[in-house]
């Protein structure tokens, strides 16, 4: 008969076995992301979980991939166990607030924006997603002036964003400034993004 010391021993060992099984399990999930295979990184990261339920970083990656998938739910949930786990990293924030966005849950999505940029007041990309939020939600609840503060805000973090000037200058279009809007559209297009400029053009805004 094992004595209690042996159990012990057997128990630390497989323990061991295991955090490394997992995290073999969450290297291979992480892979299958990379490639785009994310049936096989939602079940190498699921394995992982099995094998060591502890690990807030294997929860929130598979949150990711839940997320690229389309499925709001389970990566909300996900997002969810890794920052009760305490991994208050900013990125967890703001991923789940994509997430939050993505699923139509606008109020969710600013609280977790703005817990970004509480936490890191230059994350440019936080405000440029805020501001989509704000753009959602149309003119009827007065919230494009915000949407437009927040574009600027990433615009001066980042000047080089391309996607953002293209979605300041959507919103001043909508509001009638077709002249700010234009710019905003030629500068997209001079990053990369051309996507305004043409509509621009199909409207007769730009000759």
């Amino acid at each position: 008969m094992a004595t209690n010391k042996e159990v012990q021993k057997d128990t630390i060992v497989n323990n061991i076995v295991e955090m490394r099984n997992a995290e073999d399990w969450s290297k291979k999930g992480i892979n299958a992301e990379a490639s785009g295979n994310y049936s096989f990184a939602i079940a190498a990261f699921s394995k992982s979980i099995e094998l060591n339920p502890h690990d807030a970083l294997t929860y929130y990656n598979r949150g990711i991939v839940y997320d690229c998938m389309g499925q709001y739910e389970p990566a909300i949930e996900d997002f969810n166990k890794a920052i009760s786990m305490e991994l208050h990293d900013v990125d967890a924030y703001y991923n789940r607030g994509r997430t939050y966005a993505n699923f139509g849950q606008h109020k969710n999505a600013i609280e977790d924006f703005n817990k970004v940029i509480l936490l890191d007041p230059d994350y440019a990309e936080a405000y440029n997603n805020r501001g989509v939020v704000y753009d959602s939600l149309g003119q009827s609840l007065g919230q494009y002036n915000r949407a437009i503060e927040d574009y600027s805000a990433a615009i001066r973090l980042r000047p080089d964003l391309a996607s953002t000037y293209s979605n300041r200058g959507g919103v001043y279009f909508k509001q009638g400034n077709n002249r700010l809007g234009c710019r905003d559209a030629q500068t997209a297009s001079a990053l990369g993004n051309c996507e305004l400029l043409e509509w621009a053009r199909a409207k007769g805004f730009l000759i």
